[in-house]
């Protein structure tokens, strides 16, 4: 069977848009909400409990961390579907 028969599959290009879109949405939350976390709620440094103030500073950034992989894991599969939606062949069937 011919490989140059090739038909845009029109819903998974608009699911993978989708899918890319929530992605990128979630990951401008995740800056916002991080701006707003770490600019008013950081602990302050207590000379006498400096280890507190690590602490919480450093579960910011782990939230963060984690937040930001899931955001940009969302919007990199998005972007996979979009792609693979142009590489299905039409009328594939066993020889």
């Amino acid at each position: 069977m011919s490989e140059g028969a090739r038909k845009t599959d029109w819903v998974g290009r608009g699911v993978g848009l989708a899918v890319f879109a929530g992605g990128i949405i979630l990951l401008v939350l995740v800056f916002m909400w991080t701006n707003q976390q770490l600019g008013a709620r950081l602990p302050k440094l207590d000379p006498k409990d400096p280890l507190a103030w690590v602490a919480g500073f450093g579960i910011q950034i782990g939230k963060l961390s984690i937040s930001w992989l899931v955001a940009s894991s969302i919007a990199g599969r998005g972007a996979q579907m979009y792609a693979a939606a142009n590489r299905a062949l039409t009328g594939e069937s066993g020889s």
